[in-house]
């Protein structure tokens, strides 16, 4: 296309094959200049390979490393239940709840920054954010990624909706990336910061310079890894939490089985208790379920493209070097040589021995970092949830359900398309338990 080579990978097989095991040719990106334009300039997402990408890596892998997330779960638990109470308060808000945990569990690790409630800046910040990097579209195929000099155009004769969209943009990216930034080093001067990813790093920071070192990270690496973690962590978080209430809703058999599964721990002896984490074990069946959400709904069916270094045979197929790679999720979430019947939503077929799907978080050197972190908010949410809620369909005018459909917006971190649905709650005792909790 306009001389640039492009590979779509539609295998795990290929994906795996190229991505993973040969992941040293494949690790690079192509120029994402619509995403700079936009604001996220030092992010690890858009950053080519090369010493700055491993050094943001490194940051990452340092702090959300299935080992280490561990230390984020009473966080995430605290904040799930205080989502869970906002509903059994009013649960006609079910959207801005989820939201607001998500943005509270990420701003808090990544800033150190409490989000109280609904009403927070930051909240609008995040959601402003969210849907101006949603609405730039498949990186890197933009006609500004494919030909640059377009964006010096001036805006009176600009050809391109994507490059004004992004130069509109600039503020609400910019916004993430200072304000909670400009709080927290407030917080830090006055000694007051609690621990959060900038704070780790701002003090390595400090003590390099008074030991009169060169720091490994300097301000605009942390700042740009900070609000990195803000719109990745935050956005992908809560597009899977509505994907999951999505097929809750469409799938009431299936929410039932959860949910019996979930009585039989949580009330032992008569005696109910609150989800923990260390149930995780035994809800197996939840895992399966948030599987195949994303294996049905995948939020970036095609992820974000890689570019090789080298050239490179595969399978006697030539890919010469400088080769934009592409994953369709959605291909291989649908392989029917994979997956039986990859058209039905069907959880069991993990017990079964089909395998989880893999892409939704990338591949190789390119694999989300945050990806243990975000699937731990979204069981701990879901589990204290289904314990106290039951989810229904909506009914129309003529009083028949209206039976959500999977779809999702097309663009980089997609969320699903807009569903009805209706909350009720399902057991008193939890949500007593619940309030005396707050």
């Amino acid at each position: 296309m306009l001389g640039q080579h492009i590979v779509v990978l539609n295998s795990a097989v290929a994906a795996t094959e190229l991505l993973d095991q040969r992941g040293a040719n494949y690790c690079d990106r192509p120029d994402f200049t619509l995403f700079e334009i936009m604001g996220w300039g030092r992010t690890l997402t858009f950053l080519k390979w090369g010493e700055q990408f491993k050094l943001h890596r490194k940051m990452f892998q340092s702090t959300f490393s299935r080992s280490n997330v561990g230390i984020f779960r009473p966080m995430q638990l605290q904040e799930s239940r205080k989502a869970v109470r906002s509903l059994i308060k009013g649960a006609g808000s079910w959207r801005e709840s989820t939201l607001l945990m998500t943005t509270s569990i990420i701003f808090r690790i990544a800033f150190g920054q409490d989000v109280p409630n609904e009403s927070s800046p930051y909240c609008e910040m995040a959601k402003a954010a969210s849907q101006a990097t949603a609405a730039g579209g498949i990186a890197g195929t933009s006609l500004v990624d494919i030909f640059p000099p377009v964006r010096f155009v001036p805006g009176w004769i600009n050809p391109s909706a994507a490059l004004r969209h992004a130069r509109v943009s600039r503020k609400a990216i910019q916004a993430v990336h200072d304000q909670p930034w400009d709080a927290n080093m407030r917080a830090i001067e006055a000694g007051t910061a609690s621990s959060s990813f900038m704070k780790i790093h701002w003090d390595r920071f400090v003590e390099s310079a008074k030991a009169g070192r060169r720091p490994e990270a300097n301000l605009e690496d942390i700042k740009g890894a900070t609000g990195a973690a803000i719109i990745a962590g935050g956005n992908t978080t809560w597009a899977t939490i509505l994907s999951c209430m999505l097929f809750l809703t469409r799938h009431p058999e299936i929410q039932r089985a959860i949910q019996a599964r979930l009585d039989m721990l949580l009330y032992p002896e008569g005696q109910a208790r609150l989800p923990e984490f260390g149930d995780h074990c035994e809800l197996k069946c939840l895992d399966d379920f948030i599987m195949e959400t994303m294996r049905c709904l995948p939020l970036n069916p095609l992820n974000i493209p890689h570019k090789s270094l080298r050239d490179d045979v595969y399978r006697g197929m030539f890919i010469p070097a400088g080769t934009m790679v592409l994953t369709n999720t959605t291909a291989m979430a649908t392989d029917a040589g994979t997956y039986k019947n990859p058209s039905v939503f069907d959880p069991s077929r993990y017990e079964r021995g089909e395998p989880y799907p893999l892409g939704n978080f990338g591949f190789g050197r390119r694999k989300c970092p945050g990806n243990w972190l975000a699937l731990a908010s979204v069981y701990m949410f879901l589990a204290t949830f289904l314990a106290a809620f039951e989810l229904e369909q909506a009914l129309d005018d003529e009083g028949k359900p209206k039976i959500p459909e999977p779809g999702v917006s097309v663009g980089l971190g997609g969320h699903p398309l807009p569903f009805e649905c209706v909350l009720k709650v399902r057991s008193q005792e939890m949500a007593r338990l619940l309030m005396e909790d707050a």
